[in-house]
């Protein structure tokens, strides 16, 4: 952006001229209102030019109300889209990136998305493990493949140092099936199954029962009339609204209510054969995310793979003893010897020492040949 009109919009928005519409940012207790400028956010995005310029209470009010990001964080993203200054975006923190990014995501705005983006990637040498975690949360709900591969990489190098974290437990269930296919040959199963159990009971599951029924899913309907474009974002098939997500990290809350199905799918991932007796009896075998009958199935598929390498094992102990061992050839001294063999008494050929050794009644005469 050429640099005289930058300044000339990052005026206009630090002075509040001519705004026609305004935004006001709910979360939690904090309200705050922020007069803006149609054209602009129209301009940011087709979500907001929709918004503000189509058939909702928002285009003709010019008020927009909204309850998923924290104030602080739209005033950023205000700035941001004034004047799309890159620099700026490096004086923020880890936090904010990752919710300036997630919110751009969320409302189509693609530059302050890959701006974030890249200014996390360039910082990627110094996260920890909790922050490599929220990282993996973020780069699913970006959807953005590289990123994605990126952190999964270096969460398969630094697997043994999750374990038992509790950024793990709160990846939505989505993350954290992709979590569980990610540190597969990396944690041995029955890791697997412990993290499995525990993300499932910190969710409030302590069981699954297979009468339980799926949760229902959301349908689409016809657009009302004075119907605003954030209510028409965010409504479902129930009355009740949902409070706020608290604005410190955009990572969702607790799901209560797991589907059995996607519990289903979650054991699918675990190989129960590769366990041993004992890690399936202190693991899987206590559990009540298993059936008894699906129990029984495990342990024959284990009993029967410990079975099949007993007998590979007696096998390979077999070939190896109907080798013979290869024999040692004695080599004949000269008339006038040699200094490695010497004739025995009355002119018999003495045994080498590999003879001796393989022969019993060779075992002690080596005095009476070596002398």
């Amino acid at each position: 952006m050429n640099s005289w009109l930058r300044n000339s919009l990052t005026e206009i928005a630090r002075t509040n001229r001519h705004t026609d519409c305004t935004f006001t940012i709910e979360m939690k207790g904090c309200s705050r209102v922020f007069p803006c400028h149609k054209l602009i956010f129209s301009c940011a995005s087709d979500v907001f030019d929709r918004m503000l310029f189509g058939g909702y209470n928002e285009s003709s009010s010019g008020m927009v109300k909204l309850t998923d990001v924290h104030p602080d964080i739209f005033e950023k993203f205000r700035d941001y889209v004034y004047g799309y200054e890159y620099d700026k975006l490096k004086k923020y923190d880890f936090d904010t990136l990752i919710q300036l990014s997630e919110f751009g995501n969320k409302y189509l705005v693609e530059s302050i998305k890959d701006d974030c983006l890249r200014e996390i990637l360039e910082r990627k040498y110094s996260y920890d493990i909790g922050e490599l975690l929220r990282l993996f949360q973020c780069a699913h709900n970006l959807n953005v493949t590289k990123f994605i591969d990126w952190v999964s990489w270096e969460l398969k190098t630094n697997s043994k140092s999750l374990m038992g974290h509790a950024g793990i437990y709160e990846f939505n269930t989505d993350v954290f099936k992709s979590y569980l296919k990610v540190v597969s040959g990396k944690l041995s199963e029955s890791e697997r199954f412990n993290v499995l159990e525990m993300y499932l009971k910190y969710h409030g599951l302590d069981d699954v029962s297979p009468e339980e029924e799926a949760a229902p899913e959301f349908g689409g309907g016809d657009i009302k009339e004075n119907t605003s474009y954030t209510e028409l974002s965010t409504s479902d098939s129930t009355d009740e609204v949902e409070e706020p997500v608290e604005p410190k990290s955009e990572v969702p809350e607790p799901e209560k209510n797991i589907c059995s199905k996607y519990v289903f799918e979650l054991i699918a991932l675990i190989d129960f054969s590769r366990f041993t007796p004992k890690e399936f009896y202190d693991g899987p075998g206590k559990s009540n995310f298993l059936s008894l009958a699906q129990k029984y199935e495990y342990l024959y598929k284990i009993a029967r793979n410990a079975s099949q390498a007993k007998e590979e094992l007696e096998q390979k102990l077999e070939r190896s003893h109907s080798v013979e061992p290869q024999s040692c050839v004695p080599m004949f001294a000269s008339s006038q010897g040699h200094p490695n063999h010497h004739t025995g008494h009355q002119g018999h050929l003495a045994p080498s020492k590999c003879d001796r050794m393989r022969h019993p009644r060779h075992r002690y005469e080596w005095t009476d040949y070596d002398q």
